[in-house]
């Protein structure tokens, strides 16, 4: 029998946006599925918008309470064998469930399975492929369209599935690893993907069939700030995988961590030194807090409290012991 999908789309205040969207989910040729929509307390158009939809949807709106909160609404009422999220802003190629499918049948004890995106602004492609972008020789690797491997190792560095809407994920795998963590505003997309990778291998079917929009008002903010926002949520990330963790694991994580601390505050040292000071004396304590392990947050925040006149001597001293990072997933991540 072929196995019943639940799509969980969520939104809050995208009426420009989500009957695209919705569109895309109704228009898959998987016939065999619901469309759950939950509006997390939208102030705009969003409901008339998802009214037109009529029953061909379910509609749940709720409390603002978060992404997270809202994907977790709609896995509770999801009647499916497989759930896949959809993002109010994003976008699904027609075959894109048929093919997640087929991926499942072929490797059922898989724990999620992953399609490639592409991530784009209006008419302009930014990245054609994010996995190929993100993964670097991880997926790269692969010369089958379709792969199932262990992936925990590969996505401890960082998340390189950029937007839930590429996956799908089987609902007794969600039943056992436990609800999205509504305490990360945008981070509970991977730490799920890690509590998922730690037990099972991951799909992956290297085929574009996601449209993720960036915007620079979505829940990750402005792509300026993006890298300090998802810098201290990889972080909160990490630290929740150290419970449990194996001594070799443990090693491995808390030397990302301060990694992770060190590069954030680096990268937010000159961002208040050449954009915005306040915004960067605000931040760095934060992460700090996220990883106390790491004093790096506390020298920089220090260097941005003393006068304009000595950051030329402080920016030289550490440009001496630590070079520039360069990004590696810029604008769109």
């Amino acid at each position: 029998m072929a196995p019943f999908v639940t799509v969980v789309v969520t939104t809050y205040n995208q009426e420009s946006l989500i009957e695209a969207t919705v569109q895309s989910a109704l228009a898959q040729t998987y016939q065999h599925r619901e469309v759950i929509v939950v509006d997390d307390g939208s102030t705009d158009a969003t409901p008339a918008r998802l009214a037109a939809f009529g029953d061909r949807i379910v509609y749940v709106r709720r409390k603002n309470g978060g992404v997270a909160e809202s994907r977790n609404t709609g896995v509770r009422k999801a009647r499916g064998d497989l759930v896949a999220f959809l993002d109010g802003d994003d976008l699904w190629e027609p075959d894109k469930l048929a093919a997640q499918v087929e991926a499942h049948r072929r490797f059922p004890h898989a724990g999620m399975i992953v399609v490639d995106a592409c991530s784009f602004n209006g008419a302009d492609v930014i990245h054609p492929s994010t996995l190929n972008c993100a993964a670097d020789d991880f997926i790269a690797s692969f010369s089958d369209v379709l792969v199932c491997t262990p992936s925990y190792d590969a996505l401890l560095p960082h998340n390189f599935i950029m937007t839930t809407s590429q996956v799908m994920v089987p609902a007794k795998v969600l039943a056992e690893v436990g609800f999205s963590d509504s305490s990360l505003r945008i981070g509970s997309d991977y730490d799920l993907y890690m509590r998922i990778a730690r037990r099972y291998e991951l799909a992956f079917v290297q085929r574009v069939l996601t449209r993720w929009r960036y915007s620079p008002t979505s829940v990750s903010g402005p792509a300026a700030l993006r890298p300090f926002r998802c810098g201290v949520e990889e972080i909160k990330v990490l630290r929740k995988q150290l419970a449990g963790a194996v001594p070799e694991i443990r090693h491995t994580v808390l030397a990302l961590m301060r990694k992770k601390s060190w590069i954030t505050a680096r990268e937010a040292y000159y961002y208040g030194l050449e954009t915005d000071r306040a915004f960067s004396r605000r931040f760095l304590p934060g992460l700090w807090h996220a990883n106390r392990r790491s004093i790096w947050p506390l020298i920089y925040w220090t260097a941005l409290m003393h006068p304009p006149e000595m950051q030329a001597t402080l920016k030289s001293l550490f440009n001496i012991l630590v070079p520039r990072r360069r990004r590696r997933f810029p604008e769109a991540s």
